[in-house]
């Protein structure tokens, strides 16, 4: 049995035109990155705001691109948000966002993973 819990690591994000880390998770044992929600609601004309998603295949290894996708300017009405669909894992799974052009935004992220009950 999975326990689904939303991370600690949800919250508001500042955006910077570096790769900022905004969720990472990794565990001993096999359990379920479970998805991620992200409010791209503040994004403006002009505004351009990449995501990263990237995940470590053995142990120390490096990171692998599994998703990187680039929102640009307002999001249109009733297509505000960015779902990340649920990612198996083991060794580790990565968000980073960056804005690249227009006024710097806050930006609402939440995430949730599912652990075996008595793990971490």
């Amino acid at each position: 049995m999975l326990r689904l819990k939303r991370s600690g690591q949800s919250g508001a994000y500042a955006m910077a035109g570096a790769w900022g880390v905004v969720y990472t998770e990794s565990c001993p044992i096999p359990y379920l990155f479970s998805g991620a929600i992200i409010d791209l609601s503040p994004m403006q004309a002009g505004d351009t705001i990449d995501i990263r998603v990237r995940k470590q295949l053995v142990t120390g290894g490096g990171w692998i691109a599994h998703d990187l996708m680039a929102y640009v300017g307002a999001m249109p009405a009733g297509h505000q948000t960015v779902h990340i669909a649920p990612i198996p894992d083991t060794y580790g799974v990565e968000i980073a966002m960056r804005q690249t052009a227009g006024v710097l935004r806050t930006i609402d992220a939440e995430f949730y993973d599912a652990k075996r009950l008595g793990a971490l």
